[in-house]
């Protein structure tokens, strides 16, 4: 009897010291200083996470620009100044006449203008000599027309270099619109150095005619006058 109330005391200490501990367990005790250290590290962690997303965009936004600064005008406007030029050449020359373009410009030259010489018909000598005056005047006029009309294509190309100049996207296309604006500004310089070359085609053909034409009147005159005296001396 006394053995049964030993084990029943024993068991019922058994039994409260295993329903206090779990009771204990769940009690939570809060730690301040832990708590605003872990904050911080959490903080700490987000503002580097960001840090890193900022610098990644700026990245990607100086690549964008970088791209954008290599990024080519797809074709260029150049005119079309050769097309200009060859028609230019070809006007200045009217029929037979002496032109800047000519192959053989000093052969024409002195066989149209020989100096100093009694020609065989001086009729034909002076006709051919006034025409080809006229022709160089009429070939520079005619270069004159022809530029005056080549001003609309023109226009045409400088509006579109000026919509690319305004539209230009980076450095490159701005680099590429001056270097067609450059070449623009070439070309209209071999445009106006063709007109030029037409304008003197016509004055040298005018002042060579008229020499031409002094030359060979003296030499008539001298040769009539060689004439006389030979004349003379016979009787």
């Amino acid at each position: 009897m006394k053995n049964n109330r030993v084990t029943a005391i024993a068991f019922a200490t058994a039994l409260s010291l295993a329903l206090t501990k779990p009771a204990a367990a769940q009690i939570v005790v809060f730690d301040p200083t832990n708590y605003v250290k872990n904050t911080l590290t959490e903080l700490h962690t987000l503002q580097s996470t960001i840090n890193q997303a900022t610098q990644i965009a700026n990245q990607l936004k100086q690549l964008a620009n970088e791209v954008q600064n290599l990024k080519n005008i797809p074709s260029g406007v150049w005119g079309q100044v050769q097309r200009d030029l060859s028609a230019l050449t070809q006007i200045a020359k009217v029929g037979s006449t002496i032109s800047y373009a000519d192959r053989a410009l000093s052969a024409e030259f002195a066989r149209m203008y020989p100096g100093y010489a009694v020609p065989t018909d001086y009729t034909r000598a002076y006709t051919q000599w006034g025409n080809n005056a006229l022709g160089g005047i009429q070939g520079a006029l005619a270069s004159a027309g022809l530029q005056s009309s080549q001003f609309a294509s023109e226009d045409a190309v400088f509006g579109q270099l000026q919509a690319l100049s305004d539209g230009a996207a980076g450095h490159m296309q701005a680099i590429q619109v001056g270097n067609m604006i450059a070449i623009q500004q070439v070309q209209q310089l071999q445009k106006l150095r063709q007109l030029q070359m037409a304008q003197l085609q016509g004055e040298f053909g005018y002042l060579a005619t008229q020499q031409q034409n002094d030359l060979t009147k003296f030499a008539i005159l001298r040769a009539w006058l060689d004439s006389q005296k030979t004349y003379k001396s016979s009787e």
